[in-house]
């Protein structure tokens, strides 16, 4: 290898200094001391004793990266990168005879995605190698059987087993098989829960429908820019023609005083708070009933945007938000994963057979989220 400078680029620079440079078993407990003649922790520098260096990079503003001529870079996370970093450097490598190695987990089929087809298309410049967790021996079974029992198996395959999947997020797979439901109107004798999420100006707010006796979604309905006093009127409208839904509605901040003037007037409602623990049992149940055709969707092209591009992020704590790709809403998978929170798990082919039990559940679990009397419940469910 020749003497001179060599790049480790992350997406950010403090993403470089975190996740090489302060990690203690990371870039100073894998190199010999014997090896290095110095360090520049401002400029994140090592000093090797052949005369070679090696820098830590950030990819945050790509045209810095110009002007230098690195020998070698590694540019890690490289899915997560701009896209105009590697044009700016190819041509040094090429001038120069350098190398590059692009690394990182898999972010649905994006930039690793093309350049790990190119190097299996032939082209000689290329060469590509899957590390799965699974082969590597650097996380025990245990932890691995662990982890795929608590994440949806997309989730799983991309974060664990370089799996490159085909919505850039990875969270959903099998959307599209699992929306074969149509709308339908309500039958008599059914049980029936509303997902609501609810919005007034920049996002929408969704109401969706599913029948418990097979967990098909049998109503949607998305609006926007509708006031208060109007929304309350259609969701209460929705739940009294579904035979008396319950409604289980997002209750966090303007929808808690919303939930409590729906149960005033005797909505069966179900309020729930969504933070970021309760957000990621809702995101991560939906996607593996999805995943399990467990549940059946109405498909609507808005629906099928919000799944594609919906997407999840790792904190350096190892914390797993989802959220909405920028420019994107979510108010459609919300709607759909409140619904799913409160449907049972019924085996293929066996309806629920049993409505008066399951609707004594729904009045006990209701019991324990709303304050009006036991009356008003059972006056909710008269028609059921």
């Amino acid at each position: 290898m020749k003497v001179g400078p060599y790049w480790h680029i992350f997406p950010t620079y403090s993403e470089a200094k975190n996740a090489v440079w302060l990690d203690p078993q990371m870039l100073f407990h894998i190199i010999p001391k014997y090896m290095i003649t110095g360090r520049n922790e401002s400029e994140l520098r090592v000093q090797f004793t052949n005369g070679s260096y090696l820098q830590l990079m950030g990819a945050d503003n790509p045209d810095r990266l110009r002007g230098a001529g690195p020998l070698g870079a590694v540019l890690d996370e490289y899915d997560t990168m701009k896209e105009d970093v590697w044009p700016i450097l190819q041509p040094v490598f090429r001038q120069n005879g350098g190398f590059a190695w692009f690394v990182g987990t898999p972010k649905g089929r994006q930039k690793l995605y093309d350049l790990k087809n190119l190097a299996l298309s032939g082209n000689p410049e290329w060469g590509v190698w899957l590390l799965k967790a699974s082969e590597s021996g650097i996380i025990s079974n245990e932890q691995l059987s662990n982890a795929r029992a608590t994440m949806p198996n997309a989730l799983y395959g991309q974060e664990f087993e370089c799996d490159f999947l085909q919505s850039e997020g990875g969270v959903f797979r099998g959307v599209r098989d699992a929306m074969d439901s149509a709308p339908k109107p309500p039958e008599h004798g059914h049980l029936y829960v509303c997902g609501v999420d609810l919005a007034k100006v920049t996002d929408y707010t969704v109401i969706v429908v599913y029948d418990r006796r097979d967990n098909k979604q049998v109503y949607q309905e998305r609006i926007q820019t509708l006031e208060w006093p109007f929304q309350k009127q259609k969701i209460k409208a929705i739940s009294v023609h579904f035979n008396n839904a319950l409604v289980v509605l997002d209750a966090t901040g303007l929808g808690d005083p919303i939930a409590d003037d729906l149960i005033r007037e005797k909505v069966p409602v179900q309020p729930f708070k969504i933070t970021e623990i309760s957000k990621k049992e809702l995101i991560e149940k939906l996607s593996i009933w999805i995943e399990q055709k467990k549940l059946h969707m109405i498909s609507t092209e808005e629906s099928l945007l919000e799944f594609d591009n919906f997407s999840y992020e790792i904190s350096s704590s190892g914390k797993i938000r989802y959220n909405a790709r920028e420019g994107y809403h979510d108010d459609i998978i919300i709607a759909h994963a409140l619904a799913a929170w409160e449907l049972y798990d019924i085996p293929r082919g066996k309806p629920i057979a049993e409505p008066s039990r399951v609707r004594k559940e729904l009045i006990k679990r209701l019991g324990s989220y709303t304050i009006d009397s036991d009356e008003i419940r059972e006056e909710c469910y008269d028609a059921v």
